[in-house]
């Protein structure tokens, strides 16, 4: 028995009300059409009766009583017309529904995100104002308003957290639109407030402020709220951090939709407390019930949640290891400067637990042995485990309570159908339904792929699919998990066409935690169009999980079973490896910067992905992190020591921005350097450590590092490796205190770079120069050399390197006691920090304004500039901090 492709449908409310077919835009007849499909939509998958519909199609002014029903009936037939296809009403009796997925709307999916934590990607769905072509005024004055509030909150909490993440200039433009659009909204008020503060206009702040006070008590009589008075008050106490609110961590997962069952297991979950162990076999449900239950008490946890796969039962790779997991838990907790070793890590984090109220998930474990470090010992933090294995050391060692979950019951499994197919389907074939629960022995996992195939073919009786599942064969990979799983996975498989078949056999090469479209295409050799195409089929038929909009999950199952259809496929991985090493060079390199490294041509064929923006670039090096670290173990693995080494060579690019990852960077690096491998970028690799491990303060590494380094480009000849390394070992005994070694580097690096004609390291080797001689007292010297380190980042139009020398001539200048010339230089370079991001350059520019005021008898001035740099501090890495609050403390006394 064959059926036909799939098609897919999109529906969008969050601005005009929009339908697609496949990609293709589908027409919806103006006037009571476009209403009642807008009603149906905002109350996706809920029962609408049609006194309510009628009340909203005829925008409170219904025909005749005895005309309502019928009439209705035939705008129902007349919009059912015009989406073909795409048709989502369903009839019920005494009504209608809008029946979707959780994927094919935006409201839902914009919920989904709002409700993960991902409050920037659900705010990026909205178009315009919601239903802005639909004509009705009842639907927008009952439900619109209430859309609008959401988004507003939603909006909210992406600036709270793009303000936590240290952005603040970027985000006035926009805030000013926001206080224009919502007048009486105060928290968009303080985020202005605070955004303008932090971007060093500290009037224009407190202008703000008393514009918002006289607005409100004017038009309600009320003072600001005590958010922003607080707000105001540390503005006028020169608190640099003012208003900074600690970020929640949100972080779980969007549970399972159809959630059935399980009742017993949520009381004990409602009643147990501390450490809670779920275990069971694999697709039996742990972390859908986990997951129902966490967000149903997510209320009870002001303080957030956590949540961490470990990775227990990967085939594709190790188990997490507990020491990188408490640095993913570490991060989520907001901490930047996560300790090297796992000890000082557990400690940390049982340190940053305490007194809070937080739910901890960690998912799928391997043992008791890597879940035990990084469990908090602090009561209010309720933690939630899942694992194949029962964990016997933590129940009999810990107090955990244990949950075994079993498959489902046979009603629990049958409601679960029913969720998806329809109590009538089932009604009308009993037997067909019982041997279905039977032969997916109660198995949640078994059980949505089974019913979600199905549901695609309505019309079919249930009994010709119980007849193909018959007829599976079943063998080891059912008996291993003791479960007739296999037979289920088989026939929804065997029921694809060719193109998804090879889809999902595919996708089993990925080593990764979860994936996206572009990266989909590349591995199967298709357009992006086409790839999603094939990965809503197979999401559709349950083979494929989408964790949020656009990023897509196999099952460990799902992905052992494809594993074992798909064998290996090299040209497939070498596609895959090629794209992310050569969308990742996009991502990192400059167009005005000779690199050190630069991947050779592509052999697969592969057309990497390219940015719009650096900010674009650089979120994409955050999201695909994991994925690329296992790219790069599996490149190794197949002895493509050539491609492997491209990707920590430039994730160093990305870390110089964002340094949260330093030390799992070391580690990843130290992997491929030891990989006992002859690797053509060795030089490059090892002056690419180095910079890390001097960002982390472990300067002994980096000097052994540098040196060898120079000695392997000496030797090969690679001109640009050797100035690189010389350049950063000078920077390197500058910070060890080595001054006349620094120097003595520092222009040996400007000889190098002057003989390649590389004008972007002379800058940087010039800079470094006035930098050394400024240690060593020689201002006159360091003047001149940053004068010169100035013009060539001007010829240049290197913005950020201006900002440097900038305040490299400011510095000399004060050296000298020139305090009225340096003044506006370090202005320039304070404007040039807040610009780019620079905390490091924002804080050093504060310490010398300081120095300059002082000496221009400006005593009060000075002493909140050094106050705007001591407030920095804590938001720099340890080993920078520590150099610029030595230098601090001096110039203060």
């Amino acid at each position: 028995m064959t059926w036909g492709d799939v098609v897919r449908a999109e529906y969008r409310v969050l601005g005009p009300l929009e339908v697609f077919l496949d990609g293709e835009p589908v027409p919806v007849p103006s006037g009571r059409s476009q209403v009642l499909l807008a009603a149906l939509l905002l109350r996706a998958n809920r029962f609408v009766p049609v006194d309510e519909l009628v009340d909203l199609v005829w925008d409170g002014s219904p025909p005749r009583f005895d005309r309502a029903k019928a009439t209705l009936q035939m705008v129902v037939r007349r919009l059912r017309v015009a989406l073909g296809e795409a048709d989502c009403v369903q009839t019920r009796t005494g009504g209608y529904l809008a029946v979707v997925e959780p994927d094919q709307l935006d409201l839902l999916r914009f919920r989904a995100l709002a409700e993960s934590g991902d409050f920037g990607a659900a705010s990026a769905l909205w178009r315009g104002p919601v239903l802005g072509n639909v004509a009705s005024e009842r639907l927008h004055h009952q439900e619109v308003a209430h859309l609008v509030d959401e988004r507003l909150v939603a909006l909210e909490r992406r600036i709270d957290a793009e303000l936590g993440r240290g952005l603040s200039g970027e985000l006035v433009p926009e805030l000013r639109s926001l206080v224009a659009e919502h007048p009486l909204r105060e928290p968009f008020w303080r985020h202005l407030t605070l955004a303008l503060y932090r971007s060093g206009h500290q009037a224009e702040a407190l202008k703000v402020y008393q514009e918002i006070r006289t607005q409100l008590a004017d038009e309600l009589g009320v003072d600001p709220g005590p958010a922003l008075q607080e707000l105001h008050q540390q503005i006028l106490r020169a608190d640099v951090a003012a208003g900074a609110r600690p970020q929640v961590p949100r972080q779980l997962p969007p549970g399972v939709r159809n959630f059935v069952g399980r009742e017993e297991e949520l009381v004990v979950l409602d009643k147990a407390a501390g450490v809670t162990v779920v275990h069971g076999v694999g697709g039996v449900g742990k972390t859908a019930l986990v997951l129902h239950w966490a967000h149903d008490q997510r209320d009870d946890y002001p303080d957030g949640d956590l949540y961490v796969n470990l990775r227990g039962f990967d085939p594709e790779v190790q188990p997490v290891d507990p020491a990188a997991a408490a640095e993913m838990l570490l991060v989520g907790l907001g901490v930047e400067d996560v300790p090297s070793g796992a000890d000082t890590r557990f400690a940390l984090l049982r340190t940053k637990l305490v007194d809070r109220r937080l739910l901890l998930v960690l998912d799928n474990a391997a043992s008791a042995r890597q879940v035990l470090p990084l469990l908090p010992g602090a009561a209010g933090v309720r933690v939630l485990i899942t694992s194949r294995n029962q964990l016997r050391a933590l129940v009999s060692q810990h107090d955990a309570t244990a949950i075994s979950l079993r498959q489902l019951e046979f009603e629990a499994a049958r409601s679960l159908l029913a969720e998806v197919l329809g109590e009538p389907r089932l009604d009308a074939e009993p037997e067909a339904a019982r041997e279905i629960v039977e032969r997916c022995a109660g198995l949640p996992l078994a059980l949505r792929v089974f019913a979600e195939r199905v549901a695609r073919f309505p019309d079919v009786p249930l009994r010709e699919f119980v007849d193909e599942l018959r007829n599976e064969r079943l063998d080891a990979f059912s008996d291993f998990y003791d479960v007739d799983v296999r037979a289920v996975f088989s026939w929804s498989y065997r029921a694809l066409d060719d193109e998804s078949a090879r889809m999902f056999r595919l996708l089993s090469l990925h080593p990764g935690p979860d994936f996206d479209v572009t990266a989909v295409a590349a591995l199967a050799g298709v357009s992006v169009a086409q790839a999603r195409r094939l990965l809503e089929r197979l999401v559709a038929d349950a083979l494929v999980q989408s964790r949020s909009l656009g990023r897509y999950y196999l099952h460990d199952l799902l992905r052992a079973y494809a594993a074992e259809l798909c064998g290996d496929d090299e040209a497939a991985a070498l596609r895959m490896t090629e794209w992310y090493v050569h969308t990742l060079q996009q991502a990192v390199l400059r167009k005005d910067v000779q690199e050190l490294v630069v991947a050779g041509e592509i052999t697969s064929g592969v057309t990497p992905q390219t940015f719009a923006s650096r900010f674009d670039a650089l979120a994409w090096c955050r999201e695909e992190w994991d994925n690329l670290v296992a790219v790069m173990h599996a490149a190794l693995s197949r002895g493509w020591s050539d491609l492997a080494q491209y990707i920590p060579a430039h994730l160093c690019t990305y870390l110089i921005v964002q340094r949260t990852r330093s030390r799992e960077f070391i580690e990843i690096i130290e992997v491929l350097v030891g990989a006992g491998t002859t690797l053509e970028q060795r030089g490059v690799l090892q002056v690419k450590l180095a910079f890390v491990y001097d960002d982390v303060g472990r300067l002994e590494d980096a000097q052994r590092y540098l040196e060898e380094a120079i000695r392997v480009a000496r030797a090969r000849g690679e001109k640009t490796v050797e100035v690189t390394a010389v350049i950063n070992m000078s920077a390197l005994h500058g910070n060890l205190g080595h001054l006349e070694e620094a120097l003595e580097f520092s222009r040996r690096g400007v000889e190098l770079a002057r003989e390649l004609g590389d004008r972007y390291r002379e800058n940087g080797a010039l800079s470094n120069v006035a930098v050394d001689l400024a240690k060593l007292g020689r201002w006159e010297e360091s003047l001149v050399f940053s004068e010169q380190a100035l013009a060539v980042s001007t010829e240049r139009g290197d913005g950020h390197q201006q900002m440097v020398d900038h305040y490299s001539r400011a510095n000399a200048l004060v050296g000298l006691g020139r305090f009225a010339e340096a003044e506006p230089e370090l202005e320039i370079a304070l404007d040039g920090a807040r610009k780019y991001g620079d905390l490091v350059s924002e804080a050093w520019a504060y310490v010398q304004l300081g120095a300059a005021l002082r000496g221009l008898a400006r005593q009060a001035e000075a002493d909140a500039a050094w106050g705007r740099a001591a407030a920095i501090l804590p938001e720099l890495e340890e080993p920078v901090a520590k150099r610029i609050g030595t230098r601090l403390a001096a110039v203060r006394k």
